[in-house]
């Protein structure tokens, strides 16, 4: 195994047990759900993890979900969870890459992505995902957003390394409205959310410490989870109802 095989497993050891994959909660779900200005009746989730927020749109919609992810054992846990709830049927799993999406133009009349889209880049996510959507149509999306013009040296530095295209909420409005969305609603998630993500986190790199004390991975996520209870008001997610026009 190389040193990056070696680091994807030990950062895959770490969040294997953790319900959350980023920062969010079935409130916030739901508040961006409910400014969805129509009812869907075809979702297509993007990057939808364990399906925590798959569940909440199933709970509150009528509409068929597709839910898609390339991580196998998190689209199992998802079929396993609407096993439970007796809502098998609604639901269809795809393990594809977000930047190939298996899909004719014009599918879907919602697509969910919460904390996903940064992966390829917010700007290339919007504008490749957008001949999928039908007319009307609508996206929503999560990123993390600069809550300040003057973030701490410590904030830079975290950022500059995960994520360098992190942006202000203006700045991301804008490159919104040149991929051809109107924003509909967008609001900065609870601290609920945050929390849902980051304790369970930290308390994870704290039992796997000494069962992998020379791990990078783990040296790096602790890093992150430090910053981000730290200088938390400095940064976060933040939701984005987006229309096709």
């Amino acid at each position: 195994m190389n040193e990056h095989d070696a680091y994807m497993a030990d950062f895959l050891k770490v969040y294997e047990t953790l319900e959350y994959w980023g920062p969010g909660s079935e409130d916030d779900t739901q508040k961006a759900f409910s400014l969805v200005p129509t009812a869907p009746r075809n979702i297509l989730e993007i990057g939808c993890g364990k399906g925590l927020a798959t569940k909440t749109l199933a709970a509150y919609s009528e509409a068929n979900i597709i839910a898609l992810d390339n991580e196998q054992t998190a689209l199992d846990r998802l079929v396993q969870r609407f096993e439970q709830l007796d809502m098998p049927n609604r639901l269809m799993t795809v393990n594809a890459s977000m930047t190939a999406l298996p899909f004719a133009n014009h599918c879907f009349d919602l697509i969910w992505a919460e904390g996903s889209a940064y992966i390829m880049g917010v700007e290339n996510a919007i504008r490749q995902w957008k001949p999928f959507l039908q007319d009307p149509g609508y996206l929503v999306i999560s990123d993390m957003v600069w809550r300040t013009d003057t973030p701490s040296g410590e904030s830079i530095d975290l950022w500059n390394r995960e994520y360098p295209d992190i942006q202000l909420v203006k700045t991301r409005i804008a490159q919104i409205g040149k991929a051809g969305y109107r924003v509909v609603e967008d609001f900065s998630m609870s601290e609920e959310a945050w929390l849902n993500y980051f304790n369970p986190l930290g308390a994870r790199v704290a039992e796997l410490e000494p069962e992998m004390p020379s791990s990078g991975a783990l040296k790096d996520i602790r890093h992150e989870v430090n910053v981000c209870t730290q200088f938390a008001h400095e940064f976060g997610y933040h939701m984005f109802i987006l229309a096709n026009t």
